[in-house]
């Protein structure tokens, strides 16, 4: 029997993209058994002229973040269905036909992959994502981000992790990948809430699956040529989930085999937050604030992976 999935739309007042969206999962050669709109802040106007699509269901919340979207979203489906994956997409993606039925099909192949994603492109040809990867200095990054896609990532492969603009999660790990009931951390509210889930489910034995055969079109706003288009409020969440994923995840070993290249990176993030975006520097404050808490989700993860060694 063929495992089922759901999926998830996190929307944030991008109606066009919305129904772009929408569109491309009524083509899926294997449809979802739910599909269900987070919409945040929604516009009521622009709502009803979605309302109504079949198979299509409806919450509205209030802008508590991506994460807390996110999460809201997994309730609701494991409510609602007992489907095997969970499918979380931004708004701006749109799915090949095949996006959904190829990424199931080699997640249910291989039992210890929690989360998977598939070669995400954007609307000019080049590739957005193929999988995250984590290089010495911790700041994860999206491989092959603004490259020409020439075919240098069309081998299947375990990857650090997936991109939260199209991230199929396993319904199974839910339960193990949860710290104090949140799948994805509330206090990020946005950016790098993947790549510490990510993290997060390597550090417990997971595995992350990259599945290029899944292709998607992401028309990603952040992008490094229009930084500065992007609220400097946003850019500090993103400057200081950096420091809690840090926290959180980093083995001591690895901190200090890399702390050489570390602590270059971090003078160099420095130098430019003080010369080219001093708006972003109140982020070492935030991140200051929410550090205790951060710590207190590190002893925890800490336990659940001793208890996965002695079990």
């Amino acid at each position: 029997m063929t495992a089922s999935y759901a999926i998830g739309v996190i929307h944030y007042r991008s109606y066009d993209d919305l129904k772009a969206c929408l569109d491309s999962i009524e083509r899926q050669t294997d449809l979802p058994a739910v599909t269900l709109v987070v919409d945040v802040d929604g516009d009521d106007e622009r709502q009803r002229e979605l309302h109504g699509r079949a198979g299509v269901e409806w919450e509205e919340t209030h802008n508590g973040g991506y994460s807390a979207a996110a999460n809201l979203a997994i309730r609701v489906l494991r409510e609602k269905t007992d489907a095997d994956f969970i499918l979380l997409l931004n708004a701006d993606v749109r799915l090949d036909a095949a996006f959904g039925q190829r990424l199931v099909a080699e997640m249910e192949a291989r039992p210890r992959v929690a989360l998977g994603t598939g070669k995400l492109l954007r609307p000019e040809g080049v590739i957005d994502s193929a999988g995250i990867e984590l290089p010495r200095h911790r700041r994860p990054r999206d491989r092959g981000s603004e490259q020409v896609d020439r075919g240098q990532y069309e081998e299947i492969e375990f990857v650090f992790g997936a991109s939260g603009a199209a991230m199929m999660i396993r319904s199974a790990a839910l339960a193990d990948l949860a710290i104090e009931g949140e799948v994805f951390d509330e206090d990020f509210f946005l950016y790098h809430e993947d790549t510490d889930l990510s993290w997060r489910a390597q550090r417990l034995g997971w595995q992350v699956l990259y599945v290029p055969g899944a292709r998607a079109c992401h028309n990603r706003s952040w992008r490094r040529s229009r930084r500065f288009e992007i609220a400097a409020p946003v850019r500090r969440h993103s400057f200081k989930n950096h420091y809690l994923q840090l926290i959180k995840n980093e083995q001591s070993r690895d901190f200090w085999r890399n702390l050489p290249v570390i602590a270059t990176w971090e003078v160099l993030r420095l130098g430019f937050a003080i010369l080219r975006d001093p708006s972003i520097l109140p982020g070492y404050l935030e991140a200051g604030k929410l550090a205790p808490a951060a710590w207190r989700k590190r002893r925890l993860l800490q336990v659940a992976c001793r208890e996965r060694l002695e079990a």
